[in-house]
């Protein structure tokens, strides 16, 4: 591959990284706002947040985006339990 070759495929990789990941992460998950300095905590909560964007992706695919999942989870509040539950 030629340099450009390569800064465009770079440059294109990682842009999808941050949509994919790094918006879904500050935008929804507001990862951003956590100012704890315990390291401890803070990798616990990109732990949870790791988990749900795991769950949130195998639902979308049955159920659509993100409104339509909450909804039928307050619909039907047992249905957490489930998710909770579910294995990966």
């Amino acid at each position: 591959m030629t340099p450009e070759a390569w800064s465009r495929t770079i440059r294109n990789h990682w842009a999808g990284v941050e949509i994919r990941n790094h918006w879904t992460r500050d935008a929804i998950l507001r990862e951003d706002h956590t100012r704890s300095r315990n390291p401890t905590l803070v990798g616990a909560l990109a732990l949870l947040r790791s988990a749900l964007l795991a769950v949130y992706a195998r639902l979308r695919e049955s159920q659509g985006g993100l409104p339509a999942i909450l909804e039928n989870l307050r619909a039907n509040p047992h249905l957490t339990q489930r998710l909770i539950t579910m294995p990966l």
